[in-house]
């Protein structure tokens, strides 16, 4: 008996019988021809190859060897770059899905108002909302829209006239003879070199509006395609609101922990939808107000300029430097008389200015980024250099991000420094 009990007890292994055999140099040999072999076949399918037949086959190769660490690594970058040229390809078709969720996060706490506070059942209140967004997105589409176009096409075919009399004004203009007395300048060459590059741009800019429409009717497919996508916007955005809890959790269940918990994410989401929220109710009744104002006085282009003011309300410092340069080029360019209309416009811009330091932002905009000024001034002309108007948009709140994922990472380092500290260790001891 007690030999059959030595029998069959299971042998002990090692650590080093748990490792893979090392390869001899025929096994070598062999792996490498047939690396060889499989890149020569890659290129000769290069014409039929894709994104995801290649992350296949990358897969099937790497995936007996991902107990390695640099090996898991690598599959993990492949999957990411995978999953961005995914969404790079679908871009089109999430775009209703998108903006269907960004309204949704946006309007939010008003259906969380209606169904905490006035009992509303959540159905009744993300109805009601829907109905209220989308009557405010079609009275900007069927009102606003074709005025703004109309008046932009008048201000691009006025500003080709006026390269004209720019070029005569500017052989008439005596400043210009006592520039050329100072300083060694060809004044026909300096003029013909300044009218020629105005009008290359503004012909640039006249030729890209219908690019612009062509580019946007060829991405949405067909009018049938817009239409579609017109019809499910509400019921997007209806649904979305109505389990946007839920929609939310699962999607911040896609983020990795900090700490084991992803409590910095819903900081993040919080700081990020208030300021929005502040931001574009600022930006709208500044657009209202400078648009109102100019419109009284007859200013032209009154409500582009309104509508300028507004937008560019969204970047912060900038956006107000910007506003008032452009305005008053507009209301020199094409006012009658110029300098009352430019001094028309600088009041108007000075009296919102002092009305949003001194009422709006602090009532409507009462939280802060918590950020520096030259930290806004740097994150704006970065996020502007690498992705144009739309990093100008999103530079601030994306910047406060990044410096709250910092602060959490740097609390929660310090409270480990303490804890793992000898005196600490002596304490618990």
């Amino acid at each position: 008996m007690d030999v059959e009990h030595r029998n069959m007890t299971p042998p002990k292994f090692t650590p080093n019988d748990l490792e893979e055999p090392r390869l001899g140099p025929f096994e070598t040999l062999l792996l490498g021809g047939g690396l060889a072999l499989f890149l020569a076949l890659l290129y000769e399918m290069r014409e039929f190859l894709s994104p995801p037949l290649i992350a296949i086959a990358a897969t099937i190769l790497l995936w007996p060897l991902r107990r390695y660490r640099s090996v898991r690594a690598l599959l993990f970058s492949g999957g990411f770059l995978l999953l961005f040229w995914l969404l790079s390809q679908l871009r089109v078709v999430l775009i209703p899905f998108v903006v269907a969720y960004l309204l949704a996060y946006l309007s939010n706490p008003l259906v969380d108002l209606l169904e905490r506070r006035l009992h509303v059942p959540r159905w009744v209140s993300a109805l009601t909302v829907t109905v209220l967004v989308v009557g405010a997105l079609a009275a900007i589409l069927l009102l606003l829209i074709p005025t703004i176009v109309g008046q932009l096409v008048e201000l691009i075919r006025q500003m080709l006239d006026s390269v004209g009399e720019l070029r005569r004004w500017l052989y008439e203009n005596p400043l210009l003879d006592r520039l050329e007395e100072v300083l060694p300048i060809d004044r026909q060459a300096l003029i013909q070199q300044f009218t020629t590059f105005l009008q290359t741009q503004l012909n640039a800019l006249t030729g890209k509006l219908p690019d612009t429409l062509a580019t946007v009717a060829q991405s949405i497919g067909s009018l049938l395609g817009a239409l579609t996508v017109l019809a499910i916007l509400p019921m997007l955005i209806f649904y979305t609101l109505k389990d946007y809890p839920k929609l939310r959790d699962a999607l911040i269940s896609l983020f990795p922990k900090h700490n084991g918990r992803r409590d910095y994410l819903m900081y993040a989401g919080t700081v990020v939808g208030n300021y929005l929220r502040g931001q574009l109710l600022i930006s709208l009744i500044a657009a209202f107000n400078v648009s109102v104002a100019l419109l009284i006085f007859d200013v032209p282009f009154g409500l582009l300029i309104g509508l300028l003011a507004g937008v560019l309300n969204l970047i912060p410092n900038l956006g107000a430097v910007l506003t008032n340069i452009i305005a008053l080029l507009i209301a020199l360019l094409f006012g009658d008389p110029p300098l009352l209309d430019a001094v028309i416009v600088t009041g108007v811009l000075l009296g919102q200015g002092l009305l949003e330091a001194s009422v709006l932002s602090p009532h409507i905009l009462s939280h802060q980024v918590g950020l520096h000024p030259v930290l806004i001034l740097l994150s704006l002309f970065v996020f502007g250099y690498f992705l144009g108007a739309f990093g100008l948009l999103i530079a601030v709140p994306t910047t406060a991000i990044l410096v709250g994922f910092y602060q959490s990472y740097r609390e929660a380092r310090e409270k480990l420094a303490i804890t793992t500290t000898p005196e600490s260790t002596e304490v618990t001891e």
